[in-house]
């Protein structure tokens, strides 16, 4: 059999796939396909049947990428997984212009096994979720809070779900499903509180995958029909998973003292100078802008500086389809006047540092311990 793609697994996404032969390589031209939405980045797919040639691996139309037409995308690094062994990053994309002024970014891979997959970045899905939850005993509950847009149960992590007189830390990441840094620093954060911190000192409520349809469907999540779901926080929510999370954020309020929360994001793949806060538009209440300029403040000195920007906020202001203030920050500050920092973090590198899944979890690690070191909580070494 000749070297052919897979896609048809969770979170898979590649389209317009054309495999040629040369003299000395396989090459795979793909694109990331977009899932009917207006932005196009997330991809992930698997090439078997490979022999011992190279296999070049050439994303096209790149200008219609997210970022595609940055002239930072030879830093852009996906990362491959070949069987028994761990996802490795690619070495930089070489950039190709075309004759008619179309550009294009190439990998070259050599295979050492017959099959191997790849991706923009580390995935991350429901399987990923659970070992991690495995992995901290009995510290993290799990509940089924209601179903998304496409009818599958929506997961919620909470360190307790009873009432306590503790501050309260909401925590939700995959709003753009294709995002995934957000879901490893989140794992990082995870892990550390299931190792040092006492649910009677901090109730967390997290839900991990906000977007779950589309982290199953291998969509990129951004700006997609009929809703982008950071743009559906109105009243009423435009999106069935607003909804839900909405109600649940009521359930968190009356369980606990409503302190902060944070929503993880990732930006262009081709920012690589680290994590940082966005605050919210200049057309929200300055008292909004204010709270989450201190709680930056009080977080950002426990965050590595090798893996967080030099200017660790920034204010919003790119332009948005439809309403740039129905955003779940504006959502939590209206309904509980406490921040709700968005936290955006880079697909490759930070600075000098190539990010693997132990320097997201670091940077996860580290953000909890801001956290409580602002909210003034315990947390044990």
């Amino acid at each position: 059999m000749s070297l052919h793609i897979q896609t048809d697994f969770p979170g898979g996404n590649a389209c317009a796939i054309d495999v040629r032969q040369t003299a000395d390589r396989d090459i795979v031209y793909f694109s990331a396909d977009p899932r009917g939405g207006t932005e196009a980045l997330w991809f992930y797919f698997r090439v078997v049947e490979c022999s011992e040639r190279p296999v070049e691996l050439v994303l096209s139309n790149l200008d219609t990428c997210l970022g595609g037409g940055s002239e930072q995308w030879e830093n852009v690094r996906p990362v491959i997984r070949e069987a028994g062994s761990t996802w490795q990053h690619l070495p930089n994309a070489q950039i190709d212009t075309l004759a008619d002024g179309r550009r294009q970014a190439a990998w070259t891979v050599t295979p050492r096994y017959d099959s191997f997959e790849c991706a923009l970045c580390f995935p991350y899905g429901l399987g990923d979720l659970e070992m991690t939850r495995a992995s901290c005993g009995d510290y993290w509950h799990l509940d089924l809070i209601g179903v998304t847009s496409g009818g599958q149960p929506l997961p919620r992590l909470s360190n307790t779900p009873a009432a306590t007189e503790a501050p309260g830390l909401y925590l939700v990441a995959r709003q753009h499903a294709g995002e995934t840094p957000g879901s490893w620093v989140l794992d990082g954060l995870l892990r550390r509180a299931a190792s040092g911190l006492d649910p009677a000192d901090l109730l967390i409520w997290t839900v991990p995958l906000a977007h779950l349809d589309g982290v199953v469907a291998g969509a990129y999540g951004k700006d997609p029909f009929p809703w982008d779901l950071n743009r559906a926080w109105t009243n009423p929510p435009m999106r069935h998973e607003t909804r839900v999370i909405t109600s649940d954020l009521t359930r968190w309020a009356q369980q606990a003292k409503p302190a902060l929360a944070i929503d993880f994001h990732a930006p262009s793949p081709t920012e690589a100078e680290g994590a940082y806060f966005f605050l919210p538009r200049e057309e929200r209440p300055k008292a909004s802008r204010t709270a989450a300029q201190k709680a930056v403040k009080g977080i950002a000195p426990a965050l590595p500086k090798a893996l967080l920007h030099v200017q660790p906020t920034r204010q919003v202001a790119y332009p948005s389809r439809w309403d740039a203030t129905a955003t779940l920050d504006a959502h939590i500050w209206d309904q509980f006047k406490i921040p709700c920092l968005a936290l955006e973090i880079p697909y490759t590198s930070s600075h000098h540092t190539l990010l693997t899944r132990d320097q997201y979890r670091r940077l996860g690690a580290t953000l909890l311990e801001g956290i409580c070191a602002h909210l003034q909580v315990p947390l044990a070494s």
